[in-house]
């Protein structure tokens, strides 16, 4: 026989349910990789570029900026003010053939852009490196006579850029 929970129970339940979801670890900024925990406000300087493509340093560090923005973790100070100073450098753009074209093997129809960075993050009244490591991501583009390969190429690197940047936001503010 069926017997309907009563209100007392059904609202326990529902509050344990609400408990529980509420533990799953969401967060809106503020939450910082235990190196940083006392870290409150951040400078960026411009990364060194050692690879062939001549903006991508500069898309980079415009890319961690927006990032550590839309995070919210670290409020923006100039170098002299600031807790920590984020730079580093890319270490290599390379290319890479993902797809051939199916008359003729030499031509890549679809190429890859891996960007690698290596990055440190340095407290500005110690010197001390607090976090550093490296990253990269990879963009792709087409390469066809329909369309214009350097525009597909440039929107590539800037979306490995803007990956890269994210990586190392999630792991200045992952605990």
């Amino acid at each position: 026989m069926y017997r309907p929970l009563s209100i007392p129970c059904l609202f326990a339940s529902v509050l344990l349910m609400a408990l529980v979801l509420a533990s799953c670890g969401y967060h809106l900024g503020g939450v910082r990789n235990r190196s940083l925990a006392n870290m409150k406000s951040a400078s960026i300087s411009m990364f060194a570029n050692h690879s062939l493509y001549p903006d991508v340093a500069m898309q980079l560090t415009t890319a961690l900026g927006e990032e550590l923005q839309r995070d919210g973790s670290f409020r923006f100070l100039s170098s002299k003010h600031a807790d920590i100073t984020i730079s580093g450098e890319i270490t290599s753009v390379e290319a890479r053939g993902l797809r051939t074209d199916s008359r003729n093997t030499y031509l890549s129809t679809e190429i890859g852009l891996t960007v690698m960075a290596h990055y440190f993050v340095v407290q500005n009244s110690t010197g001390k490196v607090l976090l550093s490591g490296n990253v990269s991501a990879e963009g792709s583009y087409f390469n066809d006579e329909t369309g214009n390969v350097q525009t597909a190429r440039d929107s590539a690197l800037s979306y490995a850029t803007r990956q890269v940047a994210e990586k190392i936001v999630q792991r200045m503010t992952i605990p």
